[in-house]
């Protein structure tokens, strides 16, 4: 019986570490990190300048999503409003069931997701999946934020999956909701 005690104790330890894995990944981690930071306008996520015009700068993100092909810290300026959006290019590519997996599968490796921003209360990033089609150029998932208090309430986050050309690109974006009337994403 003294024996048994200890060889539970190690699986019981082990099962709750491997339990934790599975609501952890790298993609959900990034984007806490972009969250976290949305408070400040992404000042301590943001790089060097990527380039900047009268009303707007665009910087490269010190964070990304793992794999992504860009990311960047849009700052703009607009009605005596300072407006930012986070956006990392995470796939492009010509094969649209290839976008549709990888679509698929950032959004199971963003949906329930637990942030607990500086001073808030943590919010769980939930949303409901539209299945994409290679008829349609544009499929987008807007993620809520339950409950959302404070800054939080004014955060959207995104998954696109667009048709650029010839190309399929899938869009994460964490941004102002007033941007929505404001201006429009911009994929390269």
């Amino acid at each position: 019986m003294k024996s048994s005690i200890p060889l539970l104790l190690i699986l019981f330890c082990g099962a709750g570490s491997m339990a934790q894995g599975v609501f952890r990944n790298q993609t959900n981690a990034a984007l806490e990190k972009v969250v976290q930071d949305y408070p400040t306008h992404f000042k301590n996520i943001r790089g060097e300048l990527v380039s900047s015009g009268q009303q707007s700068a665009e910087y490269k993100s010190i964070i990304g999503i793992p794999g992504a092909v860009s990311t960047t810290i849009t700052q703009s300026g607009v009605a005596q409003q300072q407006l930012v959006s986070w956006q990392s290019i995470v796939y492009s590519g010509n094969e649209f069931e290839l976008a549709k997996n990888r679509f698929g599968e950032l959004f199971n490796e963003i949906k329930n997701t637990i942030i607990k921003p500086a001073g808030e209360k943590a919010v769980i990033v939930n949303g409901m999946y539209t299945e994409p089609s290679p008829d349609k150029s544009y499929t987008t998932i807007q993620f809520d934020l339950l409950p959302a208090s404070g800054s939080m309430q004014r955060l959207n986050i995104d998954l696109a999956l667009k048709k650029s050309g010839a190309q399929w690109k899938i869009i994460l974006s964490v941004y102002d909701k007033e941007r929505n009337e404001a201006t429009t994403i911009v994929v390269k």
